[in-house]
């Protein structure tokens, strides 16, 4: 790599670090953030009493949480104290630095779909740098930040590795990749098989290599890949197993967010609209400190699904039952739901698709004005560059694969802002192919047109050349 582009990628980088602490020291969130049920975990751990938390009125060892952000979590608990400020002050930092190395593995997919096109990338880099809400999101106790830059990692590596003979060793860091994903966030593991169709279509000569090369054994490269992710995941699936007494691919609360999202209360995400939420999220001075405050109190005023139907009852219901099986109880409630209202269940799928691609009526947070224009501007960009792109789509299909498994999920089950915070860095290098393009066509038609006026000017009628002896044009001008 030449050193101008180690320099702009240095400069990307620094560019997106600071924007992202600058946000953390500004809105102060490492002041009493609100961790979720990650901070209770991350207590329970640092405190010796093992991966547990009090879930559908019950305590003991879970499996609500994915492991990895929780374990994060509890090691900044154990070197700074349960909830202080210097702990979440801590991984806050640490998501700034993984949220900037997020901007530089956008650069490096671009640059494996669009190989010839280097300003793609520099553009995408620089959108990702500079996106509000992946700005916004290293402020938050989440798992968002990580999910979200090992996705665009995942993806770079596999599509950059494309046209190599020798990917053995590749493919076992890609799945390495992929078993730390889904200990992050277990739904994006529906990118594995999208990742190890388009790395054995690749060695199979079916998608374009990047060098033209020929390659070999891409069976034992893909097995060797599974091979790393089943090493990955397997310790906390046997964990699992020991804990309930059955297989659990993760996370034990499918069946409860199905429910969450489908019920006769539901708007199809796991929140119900609350008038007062919205006044507090508006109740503030205009400084992004003042901002945050008042987005957090509206989140705290926010109704739950959980609220209306469950706690009244005292969880009752599912006294007796281990935690799998009072998520499978309920997920059983959301099947019947959905076989009986099946032109309710549709209009829930309508509503959550247009909550993921727009804003989330029930989540005030997706009311922010800037989270809105962000969201317009994205979406255009977007659907300008998946229109000029499409002579790029045997390149470019692992990523539209990707983002629309990920999104038919969510439309189909639950929907929440966070969930499309993962995607969106993957389509900043379509978004970026559209306008370069763009620029490209209006460059060349001004060029264009500037070069007709002035043979026009120099040659007269009867001069020969563009115009014809009657004086009319005699050649038009076409773009291909």
């Amino acid at each position: 790599m030449s050193a101008g582009r180690m320099r702009g990628l240095f400069a990307v980088f620094v560019l997106a670090l600071g924007l992202r602490a600058a946000a953390v020291f500004v809105t102060q969130s490492y002041v009493d953030p609100f961790a979720y049920e990650h901070g209770e975990i991350a207590e329970n751990l640092a405190a010796g009493r093992g991966f547990s938390v009090r879930f559908l009125g019950a305590d003991g060892p879970t499996s609500q949480q994915a492991p990895a952000y929780p374990i994060l979590l509890a090691g900044a608990y154990r070197l700074f104290g349960p909830g202080t400020s210097g702990a979440f002050l801590t991984i806050q930092l640490a998501q700034c630095v993984a949220g900037a190395g997020c901007c530089l593995a956008v650069i490096w997919l671009a640059w494996s779909l669009f190989p010839a096109r280097a300003w793609v990338g520099w553009l995408a880099g620089l959108a990702a740098a500079i996106h509000p809400t992946h700005i916004y999101a290293a402020t938050q106790i989440q798992v968002a930040v990580w999910a979200t830059t090992l996705l665009a990692l995942v993806l770079a590596m596999a599509l950059s590795s494309a046209g190599r003979s020798r990917g053995g060793w590749r493919a076992g860091m890609i799945g390495i990749a992929i078993g730390l994903l889904m200990l992050f966030e277990p739904i994006l593991a529906l990118a594995a098989p999208i990742v190890a169709l388009a790395f054995w279509l690749a060695k199979r000569k079916r998608l374009p290599a990047l060098d033209g090369s020929r390659t070999g054994r891409p069976l034992l490269h893909v097995a060797c890949m599974a091979a790393c992710v089943v090493a990955v995941v397997a310790p906390w699936i046997a964990r699992n197993y020991a804990v309930h007494g059955q297989f659990v691919f993760i996370k034990s609360t499918f069946g409860y967010a199905f429910w969450q999202g489908n019920n006769e209360i539901s708007w199809g995400t796991d929140k119900v609209p609350k008038a007062s939420a919205e006044r507090l999220r508006t109740a503030h001075d205009g400084s992004l400190a003042s901002m945050a405050r008042a987005m957090r109190a509206a989140r705290d005023e926010t109704i739950y699904i959980d609220d209306v139907l469950l706690k009244p009852g005292g969880y009752r219901e599912l006294a007796g039952l281990n935690e799998p099986q009072r998520a499978a109880l309920l997920g059983q409630k959301a099947w019947e739901f959905v076989r009986a209202n099946p032109g309710r269940y549709f209009g829930l799928c309508v509503q959550r698709l247009r909550f993921f691609l727009l804003f989330d009526e029930t989540n005030p947070k997706a009311s922010n004005l800037l989270y809105r224009a962000t969201t317009v501007l994205w979406l255009a960009a977007f659907s300008l560059g998946f229109v000029l792109t499409l002579r790029d789509g045997r390149r470019l299909w692992p990523v539209y694969a990707t983002i629309a498994a990920v999104a038919l999920f969510h439309t189909l089950t639950i929907v929440s802002v966070r969930f499309r915070i993962p995607l969106e860095p993957l389509t900043l290098p379509i978004c970026a192919a559209g306008i370069v393009q763009s620029i490209w066509w209006a460059r060349r038609k001004v060029t264009r047109n500037s070069s007709a006026t002035h043979a026009a000017i120099s040659l007269p009628p009867g001069g020969g050349g563009l115009w014809g002896g009657d004086g009319r044009v005699k050649h038009r001008f076409r773009f291909r």
